[in-house]
């Protein structure tokens, strides 16, 4: 793979008329009867079951969303509580987006030093190559933490831009508790998180990193909760690509995402539960068409401030 990252999303955004994402977080507990049985039917102790529900789940999500959606998150934790046979659907589902056009973001968050880094950027960015591995693949970006420092990330930038992927810097997470250290301030007047936007931007504009389309592929996380500091980051990184969850369950608007946004470009709003169990809320509708639903106000209302 040699294209680049962001210029591959924007194609996939433009492509699909809409910059939105949809976390696929599995959860068995949640997942409808149609495909895990009844409450009493199921055996959350049987791992082959839950990740055969899982997989079917997630496949059939995929084929849902398809038509609206670029892009796709996998949350790796709700693979791994699985173990190696969650991990396993977790790279094979990841090929099976892939095929069928979606970008693919690894919600990972992985950050550590020297060759821990190196073996986190491997397995999560380098395209797999291993013999006797079939129909697996690794995602076009994943997350990453940076709160061990720059040379931390080096590794994952040094992997992104040689296999041509992408990065997500947790910048401003969209929880609550976030505020304790993210909205830190220094004796200079900035937060914790404009600090680091402001290391990054060097990153995010050093060789190799930017694409034809002008936007870097070192992105950010920032919550679509967070309004309150989007402008200010979007000052310190101008071109870097905005990954904001939070929309739906969390809180997030749409008109809360607008300053992310440059010309209508450089940001995609992610939602994960309220589109995957959009069954909840809707008695009476099918879960495939609850999700149908769902993507398509979450697409308009999107569209609307972009």
């Amino acid at each position: 793979m040699t294209d680049h990252f962001a210029d591959r999303l924007l194609d996939a955004i433009d492509k699909k008329g809409s910059p939105i994402c949809v976390g696929i977080d599995p959860v068995y507990e949640m997942l409808p009867d149609a495909v895990a049985g009844s409450a009493a039917e199921r055996d959350p102790h049987d791992v082959e079951a839950c990740v055969d529900a899982i997989y079917e789940f997630t496949t059939k999500v995929l084929e849902v969303i398809r038509p609206h959606v670029p892009c796709v998150k996998f949350q790796s934790a709700y693979f791994e509580k699985y173990l190696w046979e969650g991990v396993q659907a977790y790279y094979e589902l990841i090929h099976e987006a892939r095929e069928m056009g979606f970008v693919v973001i690894g919600d990972v968050k992985r950050g550590d030093i020297g060759s821990t880094s190196e073996a986190y950027a491997s397995a999560h960015l380098s395209e797999i190559d291993f013999e006797g591995i079939d129909e697996a693949a690794t995602p076009d970006a994943i997350t990453i933490n940076p709160f061990l420092g720059m040379d931390a990330i080096e590794p994952f930038v040094n992997a992104a831009r040689e296999a041509g992927k992408g990065l997500f810097v947790l910048a401003r997470t969209s929880n609550p508790g976030s505020a304790d250290l993210q909205d830190a301030k220094s004796i200079d007047g900035r937060t914790f998180s404009e600090m680091l936007a402001d290391k990054l931007q060097t990153v995010a504009e050093a060789p190799g990193m930017v694409g034809r389309s002008g936007w870097s592929a070192l992105g950010a996380v920032v919550g679509a909760t967070q309004a309150h500091t989007m402008t200010s980051l979007r000052e310190r990184l101008p071109r870097s690509i905005f990954l904001l969850p939070g929309y739906g369950t969390q809180g997030a608007t749409a008109e809360m995402t607008r300053a992310a946004f440059r010309d209508g470009k450089g940001a995609i709003v992610s939602a994960s539960r309220s589109i995957l169990y959009a069954h909840q809320k809707r008695p009476g509708t099918s879960w495939v068409d609850a999700i149908a639903g769902a993507v398509e106000g979450m697409r308009s209302d999107v569209r609307s401030i972009v």
